[in-house]
């Protein structure tokens, strides 16, 4: 098995070398003293903005999945030394895992200890999402767009207008996942499987906002409110047409 569980795009070129290599360099750190501290560890997931986006993440987000559960603890203690807040979330692998954290290691997730065969389990069994809950990440767009607005320092503050244009994505990527009744987060896949008025649709999404906005970041400077909301009501559109259409 390939090293990324799901892999959209590659980490482009914007995200400086530095960071990445110093991302991963914690990341052998983490590994092994995750591993001395319970070897009986089968696989290690990393997730979340620190594998889309190094350069702006706060911390590392990492799932462990062992055969039994020691004392949480014992996790905390093994990840304390790292240069950057770790947040760790450990499961046994007969258990599983929340909805939210299956969704964005579908979308973007990094293995990095084990063969990912018990993790690819945990993602299949989540359940489809509903339109109520593609609803719910619109509203968490207008919050990291909220967070962008009272953010003084020019990296950050574009980094969340990024975050806030993709969590549109995610919505939309939702909502199709809702209409095609599947598990799938791969938006190609997902494209794929549209009939095609709704896959030149979604296309448009994602090429704007997951790939121009996000990744390129070449959204509209001076005009980001604006272009946000346009969005938006594209994008709550797309989620009404999808309900109604079925």
């Amino acid at each position: 098995m390939v090293v990324t569980i799901v892999y959209q795009l590659p980490i482009l070129a914007m995200y400086t070398k530095r960071n990445s290599f110093q991302i991963q360099n914690m990341l052998q750190s983490l590994k092994e003293s995750l591993l001395k501290a319970d070897a009986k560890i089968e696989e290690i997931v990393q997730f979340g903005s620190s594998v889309y986006a190094p350069q702006l993440a706060l911390d590392i987000d990492i799932l462990v999945v062992t055969q039994k559960k020691r004392r949480f603890d014992i996790y905390w203690d093994a990840v304390a030394d790292c240069p950057m807040n770790v947040d760790v979330i450990v499961v046994q692998k007969d258990g599983k895992i929340g909805d939210r954290i299956a969704w964005a290691i579908g979308g973007m997730g990094k293995l990095i200890y084990g063969d990912g065969e018990i993790v690819k389990r945990m993602v299949k069994e989540m359940p489809v999402p509903t339109y109520d809950e593609a609803r719910q990440v619109l509203l968490n767009a207008d919050d990291y767009l909220a967070v962008a607005r009272n953010t003084t320092e020019l990296t950050r503050r574009e980094g969340h207008y990024r975050t806030a244009f993709n969590t549109l994505f995610d919505a939309a990527r939702l909502a199709v996942m809702t209409y095609l009744n599947t598990e799938e987060t791969r938006w190609g896949d997902l494209r794929k499987n549209l009939p095609p008025r709704f896959a030149r649709r979604f296309r448009r999404i994602v090429n704007t906002l997951h790939v121009k906005y996000f990744y390129h970041s070449e959204y509209p400077r001076g005009s980001e409110e604006a272009e946000f909301g346009r969005w938006k009501r594209i994008v709550e559109r797309f989620i009404n047409d999808l309900e109604t259409a079925v």
